[in-house]
């Protein structure tokens, strides 16, 4: 019951609250092989450096990230969208791309000679550093679903957690 008698925006928010519930979750869900890839581009192997994609991303969209959900919220508050699902999908689909150029984008360190070398053996002269075959980058996307996040959603918990064997 609201406070005045009348139930304004907020009340109906608050009564619709688990309607409002969603969880976002980008990087590679549902391709354990890319998923290890990338887990290796991020953090760096025994013989390559880190050459971070998806927490780039995301330090560089931070704050436009922020705002565009807060935009979304005020939105949400305002009875213009309906659902958690729609505050945090177009976010996590630009959250995704961003990693996305990201992968295209990262040159830094350079490739050894002896990947340069195999690479050429396969017909690939590119000395791009993430992007071989574009398997790893075309896997990355935004899952948004309704609902609260559990332990077991949180897909940077499982990228973390995997047994990812070591690349030697």
């Amino acid at each position: 019951m609201p406070i005045l008698g009348r139930p304004d925006k907020l009340d109906r928010l608050i009564g619709r609250q688990r309607d409002a519930s969603a969880t976002a979750d980008v990087g590679i869900v549902d391709d354990p092989e890319n998923a290890q890839h990338l887990f290796w581009a991020e953090f760096g192997t025994v013989t390559e450096p880190p050459r971070p994609t998806l927490s780039r991303a995301y330090d560089q969209h931070e704050r436009a990230l922020t705002r565009a959900i807060d935009r979304q919220v005020g939105d949400l508050i305002d009875g213009d969208i309906t659902s958690g699902e729609a505050v945090l999908r177009k976010p996590a689909e630009d959250l995704a791309e961003a990693a996305r150029e990201n992968i295209d984008g990262n040159k830094q360190p350079p490739l050894a000679k002896s990947t340069l070398a195999a690479r050429r053996r396969r017909g690939n002269i590119s000395e791009r550093t993430l992007v071989d075959t574009g398997k790893m980058r075309d896997a990355v996307r935004a899952v948004v679903r309704e609902g609260v996040a559990t332990d077991g959603d949180d897909v940077a918990a499982q990228v973390v957690t995997m047994d990812v064997p070591p690349k030697a």
